[in-house]
């Protein structure tokens, strides 16, 4: 006859030696296995937890023309997205307008022309020129190192106008300089 082993009380359940040993082999295996899938639920955890931790700052910007009557303005915001996993991107979102409807002056026959420059340090990483004439149109493009690995810690944006024709006259306004938060 086999020994038995008594479970926690002397009514429980009884097991043989055998069975018990059985027993532990198998809780181990689930043990064993069950790592290897707690290592694989950690992992996509934080793989998917990256984005979030991406830092996020937004600035207001506002250039225009330079000259009295305000022909050529751009406004909005710029978007810094930045992180360990997150390509280094600032968005530009917001409009530029060229002789808006209600100027106090004339039409020109000029146009206007945003430029937005992203820099790292003194080293130019990026920039995006938009142009509009007569209208207002919407701005929505993003500014990036085209490598993916230089960040971005200031923008300049300045307005200019240009002449329709060949020949004629252009200025532009004060730019704007835009750092990161």
């Amino acid at each position: 006859m086999q020994p038995t082993c008594e479970g926690w009380h002397s009514a429980g359940p009884s097991f043989t030696m055998k069975g018990r040993i059985n027993h532990h082999r198998k809780v181990e295996a689930m043990r064993l296995r069950a790592w290897p899938a707690l290592g694989v639920m950690v992992a996509a955890g934080l793989l998917t937890a990256q984005p979030a931790v991406a830092a996020q700052a937004v600035v207001k910007f506002y250039a225009d023309s330079g000259d009295s009557c305000r022909r050529g303005a751009a406004e909005g915001t710029l978007d810094w997205v930045t992180g360990p996993v997150v390509r280094p991107t600032v968005r530009v979102d917001g409009y530029l307008a060229d002789d808006p409807v209600n100027a106090p002056c004339a039409p020109d026959g000029m146009l206007s022309r945003a430029t937005f420059s992203a820099y790292n340090g003194d080293t130019l990483v990026d920039s995006e020129a938009v142009k509009a004439d007569d209208q207002r149109i919407s701005l929505s493009f993003a500014l990036s190192d085209p490598a993916g690995v230089t960040a971005i810690d200031r923008v300049v944006v300045q307005v200019c106008r240009f002449s329709a024709t060949p020949i004629g006259i252009s200025y532009c306004g004060k730019a704007a300089e835009y750092k990161m938060p």
